[in-house]
């Protein structure tokens, strides 16, 4: 009987090991899908409309690794 509450308490212990990590952490913030730019371009006559310029957001990583010949 002694190795079941053994058994149960190194378990409670683990998920409360687990549970203190996971509420620790900071949850990841998402990146907006497109960053709006404005440009200000001379046109006919004189007249600065402005122009929104709209760029898809992109991680560049390098998680694969580089070929060698």
């Amino acid at each position: 009987m002694q190795r079941i509450w053994i058994v149960v308490l190194s378990v409670w212990a683990m998920l409360a090991i687990v549970a203190v990590l996971a509420w620790s952490s900071r949850p990841a913030t998402p990146l907006p899908s497109t960053v709006v730019q404005t440009a200000v371009v001379k046109g006919s006559g004189g007249k600065q409309p402005l122009v929104v310029l709209k760029a898809p957001v992109h991680a560049t990583t390098a998680t694969s690794a580089t070929v060698r010949p």
